[in-house]
């Protein structure tokens, strides 16, 4: 348990969709992740990514306050006062999701039938669900925090994942249906999941005492954690990333065009005209595990008990100090709850629908949502989210305003500009600009070169190429 209130504070206090870029026609590596389809048939002929990074943190218990100046003590180096991040003290469960990546040299290639795409990225993931209030304050203010003292607490069905991994990703698609009326595609992702670093922890009852300053009395405890990762001390960036799991996931999806305008998919056209009446996405993703064998424990308390006097004095240095420390505390001898050397942990599954409306002159509309697939406590668990997202879209440049809402919990509003090869937004500016509250931080950026086939993107002669660039009379 105790192990518990390091980790989640820990993730709370650090820094996933992109809902600004993510629907976009021309979102390419940086929509991929949401439905491979969206690749099938797009608007040009390769894109080569270069870089893109994403950095995501929500919870419903601490939060920023508004007008807390975030952005120029980042500048000034000073840090933000205490009394300005204070909780949420609700009698509801807490929860708290965190997701970083980091995308390498990807590429995506088109022809009129089929679309190939591959790519590498390091991940991180995190969720904590079902984590009691009492709990959750005594993470932030400690076991002497007076009025929980002297109270029995119960609680059950907490859950915290965290998994860092590679993943190697093979894209490939095709077109389906290809009519005046409906253009339907479909691409599957098959992804190798390299594991680094890992630990999670599920407590299925607990009933604890916070006695006094320096006594926890735990009437019962039903709880198994399980970790790979360094050994204590090892801070290389060898023993970091060394490979102590692997598994595979799988992405698929489809989409549904109603009457596609080939004209805009034409790469010498300058067309205004709607590129299609509306599109709808299906798409399940990250559904897929990794085995940890490799330097891997877990760890058992079957109904265990104990009156820890001292708890205020002890130290966690350490997740191997940590074992030890809990195994002699309510086992009496060191690793006394190990259980097994191998775990499999799942990544962060779900289904998403989407559906986009233009509304003529460049302008469109988005509608996407995302449901969670619960694949166990063993599983990092994805936000379950919904987004309107309107958004000005060209080849050259784009700029989108998406509102979401996380775990219908409080709306966010981001915002996502695209200009040439660049890409910077995110789907929560709140910290940055301190109008509202804000219970988490959001943002992310990519960088990716596009070939438009024989005419976008390059530069013309005086004399116009009539014979490359003629576009068809429609007429």
């Amino acid at each position: 348990m105790s192990l518990l209130f390091v980790v989640f504070f820990s993730s709370n206090a650090s820094a996933q969709e992109m809902w600004g870029v993510a629907n976009s026609n021309y979102a390419g590596q940086m929509g991929i992740g949401l439905n491979p389809a969206s690749i099938v048939g797009a608007p040009y002929k390769w894109e080569l990514h270069i870089l893109s990074f994403d950095a995501s943190v929500m919870n419903n218990y601490m939060y920023l306050k508004r007008n807390s100046r975030l952005i120029r003590n980042s500048f000034t180096g000073e840090t933000v006062s205490e009394d300005k991040t204070p909780d949420r003290y609700t009698k509801t469960d807490k929860w708290a999701y965190s997701s970083v990546f980091l995308k390498y040299p990807a590429f995506i290639w088109n022809s009129k039938k089929f679309s190939l795409a591959f790519n590498t990225s390091t991940r991180l993931g995190l969720s904590a669900n079902k984590v009691p209030y009492h709990l959750a304050k005594f993470i932030k203010e400690g076991f002497e925090y007076d009025p929980q003292q002297q109270l029995f607490f119960s609680g059950n069905g907490t859950s915290l994942v965290l998994i860092n991994w590679q993943e190697f990703a093979f894209t490939g698609g095709m077109v389906l249906r290809n009519e005046s009326d409906w253009y339907v595609s479909a691409a599957a992702t098959l992804k190798y999941n390299y594991g680094f670093n890992s630990f999670f922890v599920n407590i299925n009852d607990m009933v604890y005492n916070s006695a006094a300053d320096s006594l926890l009395i735990v009437q019962n405890l039903d709880m198994e954690y399980g970790h790979a990762s360094a050994n204590d001390g090892e801070t290389s960036t060898g023993s970091i990333l060394k490979k102590r799991g692997k598994g595979w996931g799988l992405n698929y999806g489809m989409e549904f065009v109603r009457n596609r305008n080939d004209n805009f998919y034409n790469p010498c056209s300058k067309t205004t005209d709607k590129p299609y009446d509306y599109k709808i996405g299906i798409s399940i993703i990250d559904l897929g595990y990794i085995d940890f064998n490799t330097e891997a424990r877990t760890f058992s308390f079957d109904n265990a008990s104990t009156d820890w006097f001292g708890i205020d004095t002890v130290k966690f240095d350490g997740i191997g100090k940590t074992d030890s420390v809990l195994g002699k505390q309510f086992y009496g001898v060191f690793m006394g709850a190990r259980d097994k050397r191998e775990f499999t942990l799942y990544t962060p599954a779900a289904i998403s629908a989407q559906f986009d409306y233009p509304l003529g002159y460049n302008f469109y509309a988005n509608l996407s949502v995302i449901q969670r697939i619960p694949l166990g406590k063993y599983a990092i668990k994805r936000a379950n989210q919904i987004a309107l997202t309107p958004r000005y879209e060209t080849k050259r440049w784009e700029v989108s305003l998406p509102v979401s809402f996380y775990e219908q919990f409080k709306p966010r509003v981001g915002i996502g500009f695209r200009y040439g090869v660049f890409t910077l937004g995110s789907d929560m500016i709140s910290p940055l600009v301190g109008l509202t509250d804000s219970y988490g931080v959001d943002l992310y950026l990519g960088i990716s070169i596009k070939n438009w086939g024989n005419c976008g993107g390059q530069k013309r002669s005086r004399k116009p190429n009539t014979e490359k660039c003629k576009v068809p009379n429609r007429s």
